[in-house]
């Protein structure tokens, strides 16, 4: 009897994996043969999942660029050289589990695009199974080892205590975030990227009224942490909240968790969170060297240096944010003698608009810099001398490092992030050789020997993992050249000729009149760099889509005037 009931829950088990094998098979042939609509199709949401993204950048690039000022004089250098390294501790802690995050937006549009629903549920209630309990123990561990680590904050004694409760804070609604992520990510993952991004600028406008209130009142450090919780009470809440309005599909339950799920934990989000530990070190190794050879006001003017460069950066990030699900849904759904060409067109489209992005925000901090701060910051200048070229040198810098976005966003969405170390462990390389070099040239360590060190690091670094990038892909290197890097030197062109009228208006002037010639100066560039586009780089299908896209925008414009 027990032999015959054996042998029967292995002939079901037998069906059902070959009912399972059938529906892939049918799925992956409708995805064949639908494959021009299924691109265009992953094209439209890419679009609007860009442009969502891009406002949303925008506006906490605004935000963080309009506070500075504001918290320089409200707190000083020293105490936002302070609040800068509190992010420094907490993105070192919260690599524990970024991991996590890049696994749900891969596999999640993976298993969408396949309709597989069941292993989408069982992988998030597999991670948050995994995530909630180590950020609870992880937060517990610094609670109690407070006096351990501390002394490396090297907080002034006149912040020690708002130092703390700021530190805790952040930590646990960073940790808190990190856990729940999982379920913006499946929006992310399912293209539904637009209305998270909504949900992002309601959290940072949120954020940015009570610093206005919380800091001007008296609060310090505290404010800004009490801020921070606010903008992910927003943020989070809102994201969870729509994930169980938008997905019917959704399920959680500790029946869930399987190995399957564990598996894809461990292996590609490992790969992914050691990988985003170094990137998260890249990305603060100038504040962390200048914290522990200088101090924390060198840390802050490093920071101060490199805000509208990180702030102007995010906005062509918004690209790589968008094309990561793009990429894994077009390498679980093409057929397989089409996979490699989708992905090459789709990573130099993508290579394309973000290099013109970035070009067109990059120029004008470099050629402009000595305007713009002076608008800025005004008597608050620090350091000067030194500020003026950090800002440039960065700028520049940023422009290497969004070239290699597409790249590193593409090798994720097609599973082989182990490629990413073509990046961050020539970067290493070059720093254990830049930094030393820039303290031997100047005798001593210094903001600016630091600033250059790291930005030189970066852009021969960029240069190697490009490299990689067009090998896998297939990528000519004249193809390249011609529709992603020569389009870029455009607006360098249009804010060179500007930079000298420019540089003579502003000198003299008070911020108030500067930032008069600013605006003035700016939509002349506005409008030479869309001219020279339009005229000269554009394709005539790229100029079709845009004139489409501007009758549609006018049409949506006409209907709300019409409803009103």
């Amino acid at each position: 009897m027990t032999d015959s009931r054996v042998i029967s829950d292995n002939s079901t088990e037998e069906k059902e994996a070959d009912k399972a094998q059938a529906q892939k098979a049918d799925i992956k042939e409708a995805a064949t043969e639908t494959e021009p609509q299924m691109l265009r199709e992953v094209g439209r949401q890419y679009s609007r999942n860009v442009l969502t993204t891009i406002l949303a950048r925008v506006v906490n690039m605004a935000r963080g660029v309009v506070l500075v000022p504001y918290l320089l004089y409200h707190l000083g250098l020293e105490a936002y050289g302070i609040w800068t390294t509190i992010f420094i501790l907490v993105s070192y802690v919260g690599v524990t589990t970024l991991g996590i995050s890049n696994v749900y937006i891969k596999y999640v549009a993976e298993f969408h695009a396949r309709r597989e629903y069941d292993r989408a549920n069982s992988l998030l209630s597999t991670g948050l199974a995994i995530t909630i309990p180590l950020c609870g123990a992880i937060f517990l561990f610094f609670l109690l080892a407070w006096n351990w680590y501390s002394p490396w904050l090297h907080l002034p004694a006149a912040h020690a205590a708002d130092g703390k409760e700021a530190v805790l804070i952040v930590l646990g609604v960073f940790l808190s975030a990190i856990s729940l992520s999982g379920f913006g990510d499946i929006l992310a993952a399912t293209q539904q990227i637009a209305s998270t991004q909504v949900f992002l600028i309601l959290g940072i406008l949120a954020e940015f009224a009570a610093i206005l209130i919380l800091v001007g009142s008296g609060r310090g450090i505290r404010g800004l942490a009490e801020a921070y919780l606010i903008r992910t009470l927003f943020n989070d809440g809102l994201a969870i909240w729509w994930a169980w309005r938008k997905l019917d599909w959704l399920h959680l339950s500790p029946r869930l968790v399987r190995r399957e799920s564990i598996r894809y934990v461990l292996h590609f989000g490992g790969l992914v969170q050691f990988q985003s530990m170094l990137s998260i070190f890249l990305d603060s190794v100038e504040r962390v060297t200048a914290l522990g050879m200088i101090g924390t006001a060198a840390a802050g003017l490093l920071d101060v240096a490199k805000k509208w460069p990180s702030s102007l950066s995010t906005v062509p990030m918004a690209f790589f944010a968008a094309l990561l699900p793009a990429a894994s849904h077009v390498d679980a759904a093409s057929s397989d003698a089409d996979r490699m060409r989708n992905l090459r067109t789709l990573y130099l489209d993508s290579s394309r608009y973000a290099n013109l992005c970035t070009s067109a925000f990059v120029a004008v901090l470099a050629l402009w810099a000595v305007p713009l701060l002076h608008v800025w910051l005004g008597s608050q200048l620090p350091m000067r001398q030194t500020l003026i070229p950090l800002f440039v040198v960065f700028s520049l810098a940023a422009q290497f490092h969004m070239l290699t976005g597409p790249g590193t966003s593409t090798f994720r969405g097609m599973g082989r992030v182990y490629e990413e170390f073509t990046y961050s462990i020539p970067n290493l390389i070059l720093l254990a050789v830049t930094l030393p070099m820039a303290r031997w040239i100047e005798g001593r360590w210094s903001p600016l020997g630091i600033g250059v060190a790291v930005s030189a690091a970066t852009a021969g670094s960029a240069c190697v993992l490009m490299g990689r990038v067009h090998v896998v892909l297939r990528v000519p290197l004249k193809s390249f050249l011609r529709k992603v890097i020569v389009p870029g030197f455009t607006p360098y062109l249009v804010a060179g000729v500007l930079a000298w009228p420019l540089a003579c208006l502003t000198q003299g002037t008070n911020r108030w009149q500067g930032m008069g010639i600013l605006t003035v100066a700016g939509l002349l560039y506005l409008a030479g760099v869309l001219t020279v586009l339009h005229r000269w780089v554009l394709t005539e299908a790229e100029k079709t889509k845009e004139l489409q896209w501007c009758r549609q925008s006018l049409g949506r414009l006409r209907g709300r005037e019409a409803l009103a």
